[in-house]
């Protein structure tokens, strides 16, 4: 069984606006059945075959900033969150791969910023 592009991928950046320099948080969630392949039908004993997401890749406007190796103790529908460093704004990408060498992909935009004020709260009306 081939991964189709119609399998939910998502793909969440918090922040999705931060400043130059500010670690970000990359979450991702595949639903994918993540068929061990030990599993077996108990009345026919036929043994389901492996069928995994067997890598996850991250490219930051194309360039390569994360892989991960995936086996078969992973769960059903899995989620994977990592941080990475805000530098500028463009695209994050994320692939996944499967073990029929069929991927799907979903990205999200960044917008990287300057300003000091991105994030910070207005601290009128306080006094010292």
């Amino acid at each position: 069984m081939a991964a189709s592009n119609d399998r939910k991928r998502r793909l969440k950046i918090v922040p999705a606006v931060a400043k130059r320099g500010e670690i970000v948080t990359v979450k991702t969630l595949a639903e994918h059945e993540m068929e061990s392949g030990v599993r077996h039908d108990p009345d026919s004993d036929v043994i389901y075959p492996r069928f995994i997401i067997n890598q996850l890749i991250c490219r930051y406007n194309g360039r390569l900033v994360f892989t991960s190796d995936w086996f078969s103790g992973v769960s059903a529908n899995p989620y994977l969150a990592f941080k990475l460093r805000a530098e500028e704004s463009g695209t994050i990408e994320i692939e996944w791969v499967d073990d029929d060498n069929q991927s799907t992909t979903k990205s999200a935009e960044i917008t990287v910023t300057d300003d000091d004020l991105v994030g910070e709260e207005d601290e009128v009306g306080t006094t010292g």
